[in-house]
């Protein structure tokens, strides 16, 4: 019988161990920094207030000052458009492409851009609905859905009738009874909620409760394919909504508020300006 000898023994444990941890290595840790190389930077006027991007990979900036601003793929401006109302648009919804949906908390009132950034109507959240911390954002129908914050419930409201159609309390649905919402996106006939103190909410197309996604911290996230995606601490993170694989990226400055994902480049939203990475 072949018997190996004890140095023979011990140099092939070492590379097995050696071969144990580098492989360790490659599954558990994220995506370095350095494997991230800046394409573009743009310079900002305001602060981001907000971001979206539509199914062309086009990404939209609302901006503390009120302008609303429009990009292609490699971060060349298109289109600005500065509302006659002076305000910041709370949230941007641009996934039909021909229509920009934008919610304005302050005003308690939306409108809807077309393509090149041009006004075309504008409306009143019906007050009996909503209360001033609403979130409110376009639904897969072009209805509206309404997390009121107030009342703690979600609403859809059928338009242009602003009749209610459904109504789902949230204290009847999840454990805790204290929220702080703060985004809200239609995608793939579910309705995703984040509140950082409970993660990120899950409802069908109906409003029915589905599950939580226990993600606290989260302010904003965005789609990719089948991922979530959301910054936190100083890593992009990506969670399959459905299979729950997760995965992370680094990032090299901390002081980035918003994170979209087009293909492979990275974009991310500071408060000055906009830094575009390629994913190598």
């Amino acid at each position: 019988m072949l018997t190996l000898t004890e140095p023979i023994y011990l140099s092939r444990l070492l590379k097995v161990r050696f071969l144990a941890i580098a492989l360790f290595s490659l599954i558990t840790f994220p995506l370095s920094a350095q494997n991230l190389m800046k394409v573009k930077t743009i310079q900002l006027e305001a602060s981001p207030s907000t971001v979206s991007q539509d199914r062309q990979g086009y990404f939209y900036i609302g901006l503390t000052n009120g302008d609303i601003d429009k990009y292609d793929r490699e971060g060349n401006l298109l289109y600005h458009f500065s509302a006659p109302k002076n305000g910041q648009v709370s949230l941007i919804e641009a996934w039909q492409g021909l229509r920009i949906f934008c919610y304005y908390q302050d005003f308690q009132d939306y409108l809807y851009l077309n393509r090149f950034l041009t006004e075309s109507e504008r409306f009143s959240v019906p007050n009996n609905q909503a209360s001033f911390l609403s979130l409110v954002t376009l639904a897969w129908d072009n209805n509206l859905w309404i997390v009121d914050a107030q009342e703690l419930n979600l609403k859809k409201i059928e338009l242009p009738s602003n009749e209610l159609i459904t109504e789902t309390p949230f204290n009847l649905n999840l454990e805790n009874s204290s929220y702080q919402f703060e985004h809200i996106r239609d995608y793939q006939n579910r309705l995703y909620i984040s509140d950082k103190q409970n993660g990120i909410l899950i409802f069908d197309r109906f409003g029915n409760y589905l599950e939580t996604l226990p993600i606290s911290g989260v302010e904003h996230f965005s789609f990719v394919a089948d991922e979530l995606v959301y910054l936190k601490d100083d890593s992009v993170f990506f969670i399959d909504v459905y299979t729950k694989k997760e995965r992370e990226i680094g990032l090299p400055d901390p002081s980035y508020k918003f994170v979209l994902m087009e293909n492979s480049v990275l974009i991310c939203f500071a408060d000055t300006k906009v830094d575009l990475y390629q994913i190598n």
